[in-house]
């Protein structure tokens, strides 16, 4: 009974946010409701779905974090050109990436503060900021 209406909610709120509720979409959603705020990438939802003995392409999974991504259920945090990571807090704020762990934490935007911000191009608004400080153990 517990099972069914879980799936009956994630189904739900695929269909609210306008995507079909695939094997997929409901095995990855599962997993990031669960989990609370997350930060995710591919590979880390991969693990999870092996795990359970599930098996659903890499490719597929990405495509299914962009597609949420899109409709406004996760929000994407990009390290460096080659990694992309998945995040469910979707309130403003900044992230550490521990480059030896592969893991990104939240930092409150309120912690971060400037005493100089530069000027906007002419005829530009502020639309986000997004800080992402890289942090490695001290040698």
């Amino acid at each position: 009974w517990f099972i069914s209406k879980v799936m009956s909610e994630i189904k739900k709120k695929l269909l609210q946010m306008g995507l079909r509720p695939t094997i997929q979409r409901i095995a990855i959603l599962d997993i990031l409701l669960k989990q609370g705020n997350v930060h995710v990438c591919a590979a880390k939802i991969k693990d999870i779905l092996e795990i359970k003995k599930k098996s659903i392409s890499t490719a597929t999974i990405y495509n299914n974090l962009n597609e949420l991504s899109r409709k406004g259920f996760l929000k994407k945090v990009q390290i460096d050109k080659d990694k992309m990571w998945f995040d469910t807090n979707l309130s403003e704020h900044h992230h550490f990436y521990d480059e030896e762990k592969d893991q990104l934490t939240d930092i409150d935007e309120k912690q971060i503060e400037f005493s100089r911000f530069p000027n906007l191009p002419k005829g530009k608004r502020l639309k986000s900021l997004s800080i992402i400080i890289k942090v490695q153990s001290k040698k």
